[in-house]
């Protein structure tokens, strides 16, 4: 090849790997794209780049619209975590795969021809729905209810408000401390407003146990799965998040994600926001997580991928040194199918982000191309190495 390792296209093409370009340095960069005399030669360039045996910008005629457009789209400048999405057409043929059901950016290089994918019906992706267990053991099924009041307790008014359920209390104390369950099955996710105004999201295969009023000094809940939290201030009633038999975290005023799956090997509690301490022993700062192994121990990542916690709040699968099994419990969850791993898997890792409403479908197909040979089967999901 004769392009130069210090030309300005290989700048802009490695920038563009790395998800490092500005707005000026996409808009450079995306013109070349779109320019037919320069595509030769940043096709070189991506092939000198990645390792990639053979690459051909213009391999699909569908795209040719999408090149077109590059060359006159603006790019907002204050969106930098979602410029992806924006330059989205003229990546399709280098680091994008778009699929019907969706967009998806990984940064390892898919093979030309799939392999052919056995589906067997579309499975659809998980939605907003939970189950409220009522203090007097009876149960809710959010799913089915309209806005409005699902329930009267204590006191206090269970409301269901465009999704989530939110605690309205109608008088000023209770004479007996009652507990609420919410529960979201495998397949679902949910969201909840609790007395103190602490606010809580649920993922798939997740619960919060909780009173419907908080009494005296503390604010405690249980969690069983994944949470992430925004605390309401309290400095005289210290909130604590309690999961597993000892694990609890500590908080007065902050946001934070706790991944307490009994599925994963590591528990994993990630502050975005205020301070939290963790096991009442390892105190964390905005952008640390703390990662609990099996017998208690605890390790502190300093420079955590707070993205990463709480990519599926927004929506998405964000991969970023997401290994296949873990990849696959996730998917297990949102999709509520069993997954069957045949033999070892490779020793792989992927970047970027998949969207969780696509059909399972389009994701098995993602995956194929990218050289992960997954299929459904009777029901299952077969990863086979």
């Amino acid at each position: 090849m004769n392009t130069m390792k210090n030309t300005r296209l290989h700048i802009l093409a490695q920038d563009f790997l790395d998800n490092k370009l500005d707005a000026a340095g996409q808009q450079e960069f995306y013109a070349l794209l779109g320019d037919p005399g320069q595509r030769e030669a940043l096709t070189e360039v991506f092939m000198e780049l990645t390792g990639a045996p053979d690459m051909d910008l213009e391999f699909d005629l569908s795209l040719q619209p999408l090149l077109e457009k590059a060359k006159s789209v603006d790019l907002p400048r204050d969106t930098p975590v979602k410029r992806m999405y924006y330059w989205r057409w003229a990546a399709a043929a280098i680091v994008l795969l778009v699929l019907a059901g969706g967009i998806y950016r990984l940064t390892e290089q898919p093979k030309r021809t799939p392999p052919t994918v056995a589906h067997s019906g579309a499975i659809a992706p998980g939605k907003q729905g939970a189950v409220l267990m009522l203090a007097d053991g009876s149960t809710v099924l959010l799913d089915s209810m309209k806005n409005g009041v699902v329930a009267s307790q204590a006191g206090t008014n269970v409301v269901l408000n465009n999704g989530q359920v939110v605690y309205d209390a109608n008088t000023a104390s209770t004479t007996a401390i009652a507990y609420n369950t919410i529960s979201t099955p495998r397949g679902r996710q949910f969201s909840v407003v609790l007395p103190d105004g602490t606010k809580v999201w649920l993922n798939a295969a997740s619960s919060l146990r909780y009173p419907v009023a908080f009494s005296g000094n503390t604010r405690e809940v249980r969690i069983t799965g994944e949470a992430y939290f925004e605390v309401a201030a309290d400095a005289a009633k210290p909130f604590s998040v309690h999961f597993h038999e000892k694990g609890v975290v500590e908080v007065l005023g902050t946001a934070f994600n706790v991944n307490a799956y009994t599925d994963e090997p590591i528990i994993k509690t990630t502050l975005l926001q205020g301070s939290i301490r963790v096991n009442k022993q390892q105190v964390l700062q905005p952008g640390e997580q703390a990662n609990i192994d099996k017998n208690g121990s605890i390790t502190v990542d300093n420079n955590a991928e707070t993205e990463n916690a709480i990519a599926w709040k927004k929506g998405l699968f964000m991969m970023s040194s997401t290994d296949l099994p873990a990849l696959f419990r996730q998917i297990s969850r949102w999709y509520d199918i069993e997954v069957d791993m045949k033999g070892e898997l490779p020793k792989r890792s992927f970047g970027g982000t998949i969207d969780r409403d696509v059909n399972l479908s389009d994701v098995i197909e993602a995956l194929n191309i990218y050289g992960v040979n997954c299929k459904l089967e009777n029901g299952k999901l077969i990863v086979q190495p």
